[in-house]
């Protein structure tokens, strides 16, 4: 969660946008502020955003490690459930972190969204993870070939309550391939490239409501 003190009523504000507007209207006195030292609050830690950014590849390292052994852990019959406990609870701290460190608020979907996907002449259907206005995480198919990281992609869906079909080109900048099972996923991270300012205002409108929804 990102945060910032008030500097009208010195209450904390709290939005999953600050790091993309600059200036808030305070939920407590109302007043509209410029957004300024901006803290990342993440299971009761909290760090200031602009530290985090400059440490930011030394917190992703220290992210991979626990991760690492929070999965040794879990396949460890023998392992204590107050470590197992601890080791999730740390995991949890540093993946809020590593949101806050975040240029752009990604809205993760409850129900995942289809659409319509063509990489390397292939084309088929997949669904979106997450969204921002910079890029997406996309799952597909295992029974479809993986995408090449630097790859193009071309993707085509409709925002929920809409029926403009909107078209986007994208990079890709990390794959993940699907383990083996019949409903595998592959995972797919991808960066959109030269959006319309029309299409950009849409995802804006989309996902800044999104944020607002989930505060509540």
């Amino acid at each position: 969660m990102l945060i910032m003190k008030c500097p009208k009523c010195d209450k904390y504000i709290s939005s999953a946008l600050l790091a993309e507007i600059t200036s808030i209207n305070c939920e407590h006195c109302h007043a509209t502020v410029a957004v300024n030292n901006v803290l990342v609050s993440s299971n009761g830690f909290t760090f200031d955003r602009n530290d985090l950014l400059k440490r930011f590849f030394r917190y992703r390292k220290l992210l991979d490690e626990v991760i690492d052994e929070h999965n040794s852990l879990t396949e460890n019959s023998s392992a204590s459930a107050i470590s197992k406990q601890s080791v999730e609870q740390f995991l949890a701290i540093l993946q809020g972190m590593m949101t806050g460190a975040r240029d752009n608020f990604r809205y993760q979907f409850l129900s995942p969204l289809s659409i319509k996907l063509s990489y390397s002449r292939h084309e088929c259907t997949g669904t979106f993870f997450d969204l921002s206005t910079e890029g997406a995480c996309i799952e597909i198919s295992g029974s479809n070939p993986l995408p090449r990281v630097k790859g193009g992609m071309s993707i085509e869906f409709m925002l929920p309550g809409h029926e403009e079909v909107i078209s986007v080109d994208g990079d890709i900048c990390w794959t993940q391939k699907a383990k083996k099972g019949e409903h595998a996923k592959h995972s797919v991270g991808i960066n959109f490239r030269g959006l319309d300012h029309s299409i950009h205002a849409k995802l804006w409108q989309f996902i800044s409501g999104a944020a607002n929804e989930v505060q509540k």
